[in-house]
């Protein structure tokens, strides 16, 4: 699974550097934008129903760990990054006058801006939550302005989001708001939900609610795409398979198509995501197996959190396929570093909190046991 998540990202960072060095290099290699979003989706489910069927115990005090948990895990790595945003902006504007997309629109805007975009502006870059209702609201002249189809009619709101593909960590935080409650239930009420969702989703675009926003930017509609890879995690012995030749064999497969995008598959997108889905424990059994593996995917977060400044800033200073190759090496590299000084020490406190718990939590069985008896 390690694989899987380091080729998605690497994927969307080298379509956005792409479009910010004005080249070509995303289009005859790597899976990126949409898809890979919702396959990341997809995956974030089946995690969340493994720890939360494993690592947390039930009840209030292990759903507070859960929630305090995973938004250390986001939120402190996405501010580092987004103060990297703001650094390369900043250098950017010193030495060239272009403060790229990260700042350029402040820099415009700011004395227009009302107190209302103000607040919204600057609290979902702090905070996350709210920065994809960005795509469903117009900026005029310093206000802001919900519409439906937004994302046609620019400017936007979504011009703010200083690192603009954080803007998924906002449905990724909802998830987790409501996944305790979700998760540790029955298959079946899980794939009821995933269906309710993605019928959901079609009938509200047969009527005609179809936009950019609402590809896969509306939580109510990817809900299906989250809980359709915790259905996958619920059904694993089904679906994993105890010889591990069949098992690297599937795992080569996931990954030669995100690597190789076969046109079937991206035109068909829900037979894609099937397809991947049922390979998910086959990958997760992969994962665990070789250390390697599991140590890309580590680095698959804080790559997505960087490489966007690195490749605007790159952009501002050179455009080119050169510019985009070595924006992609940087970003791989500033990605290792993150994940080695911010990420690994956060992730030893979570997991020194989740253990505490579940030691407490056997020392007190033994006394109940003997106060019930």
């Amino acid at each position: 699974m390690g694989s899987l998540r380091f080729l998605l990202a690497l994927g969307v960072a080298t379509g956005h550097i792409a479009s910010l060095t004005a080249t070509t290099i995303d289009q005859h290699w790597l899976m990126g934008g949409s898809r890979a979003v919702q396959i990341f989706y997809m995956i974030s489910g089946f995690l969340m129903a493994l720890i939360l069927n494993g690592k947390y115990p039930k009840g209030s005090a292990g759903n507070r760990l859960f929630w305090t948990n995973r938004l250390v895990k986001i939120l402190v790595p996405y501010l580092v990054a987004l103060a990297f945003s703001i650094a390369l902006g900043l250098l950017a504007l010193a030495v060239t006058g272009n403060g790229t997309m990260m700042l350029n629109p402040w820099l415009a805007q700011a004395s227009t801006m009302t107190w209302s975009t103000w607040a919204y502006a600057v609290l979902t870059n702090l905070f996350i939550v709210g920065q994809e209702w960005g795509f469903l609201l117009i900026y005029r002249a310093g206000s802001l302005f919900y519409s439906f189809h937004a994302y046609e009619q620019p400017p936007l709101a979504a011009q703010f989001i200083v690192d603009l593909p954080s803007w998924t960590l906002s449905i990724e935080l909802m998830f987790y708001a409501i996944a305790p409650f979700i998760l540790r239930r029955h298959v079946l009420v899980i794939a009821a939900i995933a269906c309710a969702s993605h019928v959901l989703r079609f009938e509200s675009y047969h009527l005609g609610y179809y936009s950019e926003a609402t590809n896969y930017r509306f939580f109510p509609f990817e809900i299906s795409l989250f809980l359709y890879g915790a259905v996958c995690f619920k059904l694993g012995k089904i679906l994993s398979l105890s010889d591990t030749r069949v098992t690297n064999a599937l795992v080569a497969v996931a990954l030669a198509i995100i690597v190789l995008k076969p046109t079937y598959l991206i035109e068909n997108q829900f037979k894609l995501y099937f397809l991947i889905g049922v390979l998910l424990p086959s990958l997760f059994d992969f994962s665990r197996r070789y250390r390697w593996d599991h140590a890309l995917g580590d680095v698959s977060f804080p790559l997505y959190l960087v490489h966007f400044p690195i490749g605007a800033f790159a952009g501002a200073m050179a455009e080119g396929f050169v510019a985009a190759c070595v924006s992609v090496v940087a970003s791989i590299a500033a990605a290792i570093i993150l994940d080695r000084y911010v990420v690994v020490p956060i992730d030893r406190w979570r997991q020194s909190r989740a253990l505490k718990m579940q030691n407490e939590g056997q020392k007190r069985a033994p006394n109940i046991a003997v106060q019930v008896g």
